[in-house]
């Protein structure tokens, strides 16, 4: 027996009255990040100020809008990837609204934008993840000599980084930590079979073969190749055999009900490391192994 028209309009306004007001929302929210967005840039003086949506975020920067673009497409790649290994699903958003990006490649700029509008001293890429108008303010820093394809890179690590950030809330996450999930997400990105990533996974491979040890990252002086190896141990952490405890690694990070903050070890015993001599090991066989 059909069900009647009546039956059916019974049962479906309510449904598209709620996707419409969600459509209406999202797009009230983008409207208010544009008009922030265009208000600092003006507090901050720039004379040119590009703004374009992308799928997942609010692109804007002093680039030419061709270039915007690209950088957009660059970003949207990275957010499906990091939101799944972060076990971000369709509901659980990581901020409030879309997540603007201040990309400044000029560094007079960016020291400008931070001095004037985040009203704080340049200190490398700035995150706001929990503001009501959430936003990353990108130096565009990058390789000395960095083609654009790879400075497009470093921008994608950086949201990456935002999104390990967002999960990780009040804990006080290492720089080994969130930058190589930031880079090796990108890297990830653009492909497993992508000339970066492979040319990572070389290098790895190598330090792995000469006996790197990650466990060196956080001590007072950093190894030789510290980026790659934290790239590396990442990777393994959060996309390799580990990836089942990547979440409890950075639960384990957070503060307790004191607040005091855990050390590494601590949270490594969090995730089931408890010795991390058979970590080191265990990610020294999966790097050399790797091809």
């Amino acid at each position: 027996m059909r069900p009647s028209l009546r039956w059916l309009s019974a049962s479906l306004l309510p449904m598209l009255a709620m996707t419409w007001a969600a459509a209406q929302n999202a797009t009230q929210e983008v409207a208010k990040q544009k008009d922030a967005a265009v208000a600092n840039m003006k507090k901050a003086g720039f004379a040119r100020t590009t703004i374009i949506s992308s799928k997942n975020f609010l692109i804007t920067t002093t680039v030419s809008e061709e270039k915007a673009k690209a950088l957009g497409t660059a970003l949207d790649r990275v957010a499906p990837i990091a939101r799944k290994v972060l076990k971000f699903d369709d509901k659980d958003e990581p901020w409030k609204g879309p997540l603007a990006i201040y990309y400044l490649p000029e560094g007079s700029d960016f020291k400008t934008f931070i001095r004037t509008v985040v009203v704080s001293q340049p200190q490398g890429a700035h995150f706001s993840l929990r503001s009501e108008e959430p936003f990353i303010v990108d130096p565009a820093e990058g390789p000395a000599n960095a083609t654009e394809a790879e400075q497009l890179t470093h921008a994608a690590g950086i949201v990456a980084e935002a999104y390990l950030r967002a999960r990780a809330g009040s804990a006080e996450l290492p720089e080994w930590l969130t930058g190589g999930f930031g880079r090796v997400t990108a890297l990830r990105a653009e492909g497993l079979a992508a000339r970066r990533y492979t040319a990572y996974r070389s290098a790895a491979r190598a330090l792995a073969n000469k006996g790197g040890k990650p466990t060196e990252l956080w001590s007072e002086s950093p190894p030789v190749g510290a980026d790659v190896l934290a790239n590396s141990l990442v990777e393994y952490l959060a996309y390799g055999p580990g990836a089942a405890n990547f979440g409890k690694l950075i639960g384990g990070l957070r503060p307790d009900e004191n607040g005091n903050q855990p050390g590494v070890q601590a949270a490594f015993e969090a995730a089931g490391w408890k010795d991390l001599a058979m970590l080191e090991a265990a990610w020294r066989k999966w790097a050399a192994s790797a091809r």
